[in-house]
């Protein structure tokens, strides 16, 4: 059901122009933020499922020219989503960084947005960049919660790739989204 969903999406994604198309994380079905996805606790079960329901889908992916790419839900260690994206050895699979769920899985113990970049590295293909307060997932325009932006755009420089930046805010805030990041040097 969740194959057939996804090829569903991105044959309309590519009806619509898009080059990627967002899933989510797995690692929130497998159990809770506190749980560590390790080897010794079964991470090669769990990636096996994923690539059991991707199986269909990755190759029309490849075929429609799109790159699927995991967002971070409720992780609170980037190494599990980064084992999971290697284990495909595809260009067509990446990883997408919400810093609105790192911020918030922060306040769980998790790394900080900037060390998620860091740790996605030359994987991360999407960025979704929405502040808040580490209470809810707001969409707030950046600078209006309490992310460490001038860190996140640091770790941006630092790796070899440039991950496309999305705005995820609420539309009537886009303006003030992009003034607010132009304003502080992180936008031209």
């Amino acid at each position: 059901m969740i194959a057939e969903r996804y090829r569903r999406a991105l044959e309309f994604a590519a009806e619509v122009g898009a080059s990627h198309m967002v899933i989510h994380s797995p690692f929130l079905f497998f159990g809770h933020p506190q749980m560590a996805h390790a080897p010794s606790n079964g991470l090669e079960r769990e990636i096996g499922f994923v690539h059991d329901t991707l199986e269909t889908v990755l190759p029309l992916a490849r075929n429609l020219g799109l790159t699927l790419v995991i967002e971070n839900i409720r992780d609170t260690n980037p190494a599990p989503l980064r084992a999971l994206v290697r284990s495909f050895d595809s260009e067509h699979v990446r990883m997408s960084l919400d810093v609105g769920h790192a911020y918030l899985m922060q306040q769980q113990g998790g790394p900080s947005p900037d060390r998620w970049v860091l740790e996605a590295g030359s994987l991360l293909a999407h960025v979704h960049l929405q502040d808040s307060d580490g209470l809810l997932d707001r969409h707030w325009p950046p600078g209006e919660g309490r992310i460490n932006w001038r860190a996140l755009f640091r770790a941006l420089a630092k790796i070899e790739t440039r991950p496309r930046l999305i705005l995820e805010v609420h539309h009537e805030q886009l303006p003030n989204a992009i003034r607010w990041l132009v304003d502080q040097g992180m936008a031209c």
